[in-house]
């Protein structure tokens, strides 16, 4: 058998000892219950008995009072009684409605006794009226109202005796039920603690088990984020490489174009306009043809001239980042009509090319995505350096990035800034602004700036908590 199929035995066992245990002190309760219910009932039985006896001998004393001395006050209980009578009978019917049938003949007997009672004195109480006190008195001395008195008498003893032998066979019985549940419960709990400290001894060593599986789990999930961090480096550096290797693609595709499609562009407006001067036509449509040719090879420098920028902005090279940012950012907002606003250091940062290209293409990819999907009327590009760190920041008053959305967007263009920031030790976030818009804000360490080569990825570069992987 397993452990576990051990621990599930003894689970089982533990309960049914539980539930007999509670079986066997809710039957003592109920039992206990119940004789008190009997002891209440029998209460009740005695009181109602009292009340008519009370009632009876009363009414008798107050009757006989008034015929011996004449006084009115003394036929106050014997009037009571009158009145009460009716209802102490109903109600010692009623406490003996679920007595044995013996007994509930003694308590209809008791009644009717008690009424022919009353009947007497009434007749006795009339007698003097009528007769005078001496026919009365007569009357009284005869023994059929100590007959019916000593009737009444008997058979509330008999009542009351009935009562007494069925308490005191409850409370035997109920004795015996106590010293068997006693024993009851006592045995279950017992079984209880037994089963309790082996059930304790199987979660132990269940728990035991549990720890090293826990330990070889936490080792091989150990093992796996090693794998997985030497994957991740080498996948940056990867995308690192792939990311200059692509910057010199651009570079050297800039280059071919403005060398050898500027080249032929310009070749092709002299010779049109050596052309032109040669035809010398006054023709309107000749001239309007020349006039189209013109504008299309004007447009065609015009788009080499932004293809190349794009590709790789000569400004940056020429004059440094904030005058190719400048441009950037007016080139993009003019096209797009937006009301722009620059903040930049006031010196020129002394950075390297890599650093330079990078911060080039996070502000131009965050302008990108403004165009795109912001709806923005405004745009606030800032750069500022704090303490040791560039921080750039780029905001919109956009329709904003929903934060249920972010993540599933998985931008290209986010990713790229994203890992640009990182691979430089620096840090990015994306923020969606609490009056409009979104923010996107990168701090990068200067001195990985200044560097002459790649910098290194470092711990600086992991992203803080509330920024989001494009």
């Amino acid at each position: 058998m397993t452990s576990a199929a051990r621990q599930l035995v003894v689970v089982a066992l533990l309960l049914f000892a539980v539930i007999g245990l509670f079986v066997a002190a809710e039957s003592g309760q109920s039992k206990l219950a119940a004789a008190s219910r009997r002891v209440e009932k029998a209460a009740q039985r005695e009181h109602a008995i009292g009340d008519v006896m009370q009632a009876v001998t009363q009414a008798e004393s107050g009757q006989r009072g008034y015929i011996l001395t004449g006084e009115t006050s003394y036929l106050r209980p014997y009037q009571d009684g009158m009145e009460r009578l009716p209802a102490e009978l109903a109600h010692l019917t009623d406490s003996f409605a679920e007595a044995s049938p013996q007994v509930r003949g003694h308590v209809a007997e008791i009644a009717s006794l008690c009424r022919a009672k009353f009947e007497e004195m009434t007749q006795t109480l009339d007698l003097y009226r009528d007769r005078g006190r001496s026919a009365a008195v007569e009357l009284i001395r005869t023994d059929y109202g100590q007959r019916t008195m000593a009737q009444i008498t008997d058979l509330v003893g008999k009542v009351q005796a009935a009562e007494t032998d069925d308490m005191l066979n409850a409370s035997h019985s109920w004795r015996s039920d106590r010293w068997f549940n006693l024993v009851m419960r006592v045995a279950a709990l017992l079984a209880s603690l037994f089963l309790g400290i082996l059930l304790l001894r199987l979660g132990l060593r269940y728990i035991y088990s549990k720890e090293r599986e826990v330990e070889e789990s936490v080792e091989r999930q150990n093992q796996l984020e090693r794998m997985v961090k030497r994957r991740t480096e080498d996948l940056s550096e990867l995308s690192t490489q792939l990311q200059t290797v692509a910057e010199k693609e651009r570079a050297a595709l800039a280059r071919e174009l403005h060398d050898e499609l500027g080249g032929l562009l310009v070749a092709a407006r002299m010779d049109l306009s050596w052309l032109e001067e040669k035809v010398g036509s006054e023709d309107p449509v000749v001239q309007s043809q020349f006039k189209r040719v013109h504008e299309a090879l004007q447009a065609g420098v015009d788009l080499k001239r932004r293809v190349v920028e794009n590709l790789r902005p000569t400004l940056l090279d020429n004059l440094g980042l904030f005058p190719a940012l400048r441009w950037q950012v007016s080139d993009s907002c003019g096209r797009a009509g937006l009301n722009c606003t620059e903040s930049y250091p006031d010196e020129e940062l002394d950075l390297s090319p890599e650093a330079s290209i990078a911060i080039f293409r996070i502000v131009q990819e965050s302008l990108t995505n403004i165009l795109k999907h912001a709806q923005a009327r405004n745009v606030d590009v800032a750069m500022e350096v704090r303490d040791d760190w560039l921080v750039i920041s780029v905001r919109d008053d956009g329709v904003g990035m929903p934060i249920d959305r972010r993540r599933a967007l998985r931008s290209h263009g986010l990713a790229s800034m994203r890992h640009r920031v990182i691979a430089f030790g620096g840090q990015w976030r994306i923020i969606r602004r609490t009056e409009r818009g979104t923010e996107i804000e990168a701090k990068l360490p200067l001195q990985n700036l200044r560097a002459a080569g790649r910098p290194a990825q470092d711990e600086a570069g992991e992203e803080p908590s509330g920024s989001l992987a494009g």
